[in-house]
């Protein structure tokens, strides 16, 4: 268990978080006993093989699902006091998530750049969209995706779409972005160039966890929770 001084400075805590669901068959437990503490401004991993509750735990943390038992804080805010509409609130305002699929993340009839302005509106209200433009520049800059500023959705490749998923999910300045496999849709080269991607945006001092096991992305993890069958393992 995370001792009170490592739950103080995480950005995000968990204590014996569990996740149950029930099924026609019987009862499924998802996430067992959890226990966990992520450093703020660091990257994080959740690695295992599929069905060992990586996005089930994500879910928690991005406050898009509720434990069974146990806490989540993020921050400050122990997020699983919250009620609904509290959590829709506090995940809008605090929370940046990328989906598996690139375009579940991008409004498709919209320029690559007006999404990141979309997604710091949303965050962050109409006049800081107008006020923090050069901000969104920045970000894509930073990940080589600002020559595809002005470029719709569907003209763009599904690394690229990512990319700019990650951008959208970063601007405002959310305390926490959560990304659920952001590379198992992606060929080789597209892959590549989102672990790039998720490398530099990890020096932004937000604090990043993907959910994932691909190699490539555990590779440049600075801390990995690694699962098997819900449980936290080595």
């Amino acid at each position: 268990m995370p001792s009170d001084r490592e739950i103080t400075r995480a950005a995000v805590s968990g204590e014996a978080v569990t996740r149950r669901f029930r099924t026609p068959s019987g009862t499924v437990v998802a996430i067992a006993d959890v226990d966990l503490a992520i450093p703020a401004g660091s990257l994080c991993v959740i690695a295992g093989p599929s069905g060992s509750g990586k996005s089930v735990l994500l879910s928690m943390m991005s406050c898009t699902d509720r434990p069974t038992s146990g806490h989540v804080r993020v921050g400050d805010e122990l997020v699983t006091d919250l009620g609904r509409r509290s959590r829709r609130r506090f995940r809008r305002a605090r929370i940046g998530i990328v989906l598996p699929m690139p375009s579940d993340n991008l409004l498709a009839r919209t320029s690559a750049l007006g999404n990141v302005n979309w997604a710091l509106r949303v965050r962050a209200g109409r006049h800081a969209a107008t006020s923090r433009g050069g901000e969104a520049r920045g970000l894509m800059e930073a990940v080589e995706v600002d020559h595809l500023a002005h470029k719709r959705v569907h003209e763009l490749s599904g690394g690229e779409q990512q990319r700019v998923a990650l951008v959208c999910a970063l601007v405002g300045g959310p305390d926490l972005v959560v990304a659920d496999e952001p590379t198992a849709s992606l060929d080789a080269t597209s892959s590549a160039t989102v672990v790039d991607a998720l490398r530099v945006l990890a020096r932004s001092g937000t604090t990043m966890v993907v959910a994932s096991h691909d190699h490539h992305v555990i590779d440049v993890a600075d801390t990995v929770i690694r699962l098997d069958h819900g449980r936290r393992v080595g």
